[in-house]
């Protein structure tokens, strides 16, 4: 999830690279998975659509997808693609009232999206906004950035490793402040290619914090799948109260 007015996190410099470095280390064929029970046949919200790596697949087993970004770069690296008929896509911020129509039937975020928030109260205002077009009842799937493997980058500070699928390395700097805001630097270093930087700024939790967000914000987790080992997510399966 990103913006280009305030707070621009995930703009030129990350849609640029997005499909071709970053989301072929993310596959998405396990979201779809875990999502599959709720998204078939439904009417369906992604928060962070980004470039259609996972509403592509969701789009071909549910009646109708809308993705929300704030991010133009990114929603323009997906209309560039052939995007579903299926799939309608809306350039919004989360952190303001959604300016969609549902009831939806079922909502989602992966890869850390609505984590992109300055303190506890705007994840709840957040997640309010997704539960006001949500149907009594429907569920939220989210991934939510795992402290078990942030914490530890903190600690080193500074990480470089061998960048998926193509020759080069990756760069993260990271630091964690007292109001428990992460901020990550990344420089990828492609070979033959200029590097590309940016930087993501999200909200650090501990899981019991993200259950309290979800509940105050009008929903019941059901289940919380921990990461496990260095895996960067936690995933949350939550559903509207009725």
């Amino acid at each position: 999830m990103t913006q280009d007015t305030q707070d621009v996190q995930y703009g030129t410099a990350v849609a640029s690279v997005y499909d071709s470095l970053i989301a072929p280390a993310m596959p998405a064929e396990a979201a779809v998975d875990r999502l599959r029970p709720h998204v078939t046949g439904a009417h369906v919200l992604e928060i962070g659509v980004g470039t259609g790596r996972v509403a592509i697949p969701v789009s071909a087993i549910a009646a109708q997808v809308v993705g929300l970004d704030n991010s133009r770069p990114m929603l323009d690296e997906f209309r560039a693609k052939t995007v579903p008929r299926n799939v309608s896509l809306v350039r919004a911020d989360f952190r303001e009232p959604l300016p969609v129509t549902g009831p939806f039937d079922a909502a989602y975020s992966t890869m850390g999206s609505l984590a992109c928030v300055d303190n506890r109260e705007q994840l709840t205002a957040a997640l309010s906004h997704v539960r006001e077009v949500l149907a009594p009842g429907a569920t939220l799937s989210l991934e939510y950035y795992a402290t078990n493997a942030y914490r530890p980058l903190v600690k080193q500070h500074t990480v470089t490793m061998p960048t998926p699928h193509h020759g080069g390395t990756t760069t993260f700097t990271v630091t964690l402040d007292d109001a428990d805001v992460l901020t990550m630097g990344t420089r990828i270093d492609e070979d033959g290619k200029p590097p590309v930087e940016f930087s993501e700024h999200v909200l650090l939790l501990e899981r019991n914090e993200v259950e309290v967000c979800l509940n105050l914000a009008g929903f019941t987790v059901e289940h919380v799948y921990a990461a496990e080992g260095m895996q960067p997510y936690d995933w949350y399966t939550a559903r509207a109260t009725k």
